[in-house]
């Protein structure tokens, strides 16, 4: 986890000794402070403190007894865009009280996996504390590698009949998951085209599973809005950058020295994203 404090401007926090500090840190001076009673002995005690306008760091503790006896952080970026979303559903960390949502999502033709931010409002909401069913999402995501590529030229007609193509496919994986043997052959017609032809050329974005953790992701997009922050504690700076992925929108953060080339809307951004967001209901 420690690896991803670079993102947002605290790279220094590398060692057990200095995570403690930073945890620490976070616990005395937070920003705001949550609980949840999981059973009648323990305690969920969430403590946030923002290091910037859109990141910071999250520190749990499992009390029992008014007595910490484990805990775990997770740094975190807020995202801008909200999605609607039915039914999306939740599985716990097997480490901790940590959790995953699930949505199937037909832009990216898996299923959209990603580490909840807010822990608390969503144990509260599933155990009945909140009437109202979650029904939209926001992505965000941290980044510890990647590189500015140069975009595909494309006019206006260009970009409606992409997203017109978009639409048929979705419509077209709606029709495969259904049984639909032609849908299904047509998907796959379309997917030989990378055996012919320059990846790049044919492929504007893509979104694939990266490693085995669920929640890491391969992706290529395009850059829609980039701003350079700073850490209001260390000083480090890093960028902010929104993207748009097959057609979802992802705000992300990488340190400066994580970057390879200088991001700018219009191009695009190739990397590894660590997938966040935050559930809510509409």
């Amino acid at each position: 986890m420690y690896r991803y404090l670079r993102a947002i401007g605290l790279g220094k926090y590398n060692t057990k000794k200095k995570i403690r500090e930073l945890t620490d840190y976070v616990k005395k001076e937070h920003t705001r402070q949550d609980s949840y009673q999981i059973n009648e002995a323990e305690e969920l005690v969430i403590y946030e403190k923002d290091f910037g306008e859109a990141i910071g760091v999250a520190v749990a503790e499992v009390t029992e007894k008014g007595e910490a006896e484990r805990d775990f952080f997770f740094p975190y970026v807020r995202g801008l865009n909200c999605l609607f979303h039915e039914n999306p559903e939740f599985e716990k960390y097997t480490s901790c009280h940590e959790y995953a949502c699930i949505c199937d999502e037909n832009n990216l033709g898996i299923p959209l996996i990603f580490h909840v931010n807010n822990i608390i409002e969503y144990l509260k909401r599933k155990n009945g504390m909140f009437q109202e069913e979650f029904n939209c999402i926001t992505l965000s995501g941290l980044s510890c590698g990647g590189m500015v590529i140069l975009p595909i030229e494309r006019d206006e007609h260009q970009r409606k009949k992409e997203r017109q193509g978009n639409e048929i496919r979705n419509q077209m994986i709606d029709a495969a998951k259904a049984g639909d043997v032609e849908a299904m052959e047509q998907l796959t017609l379309e997917g030989n085209r990378s055996k012919k032809e320059d990846i790049f050329t044919i492929v504007n974005s893509y979104f694939m599973p990266h490693t085995v953790e669920c929640d890491k992701y391969s992706v290529l997009g395009d850059i829609i809005d980039v701003s350079t922050m700073k850490n209001n504690m260390t000083g480090e700076e890093f960028y902010y950058i929104s993207l748009e992925c097959n057609s979802i929108q992802i705000e992300f953060t990488i340190a400066k020295s994580d970057i390879m080339g200088v991001p700018e809307k219009g191009r695009r951004f190739k990397g590894y994203i660590w997938l966040q967001g935050e559930v809510d209901c509409m």
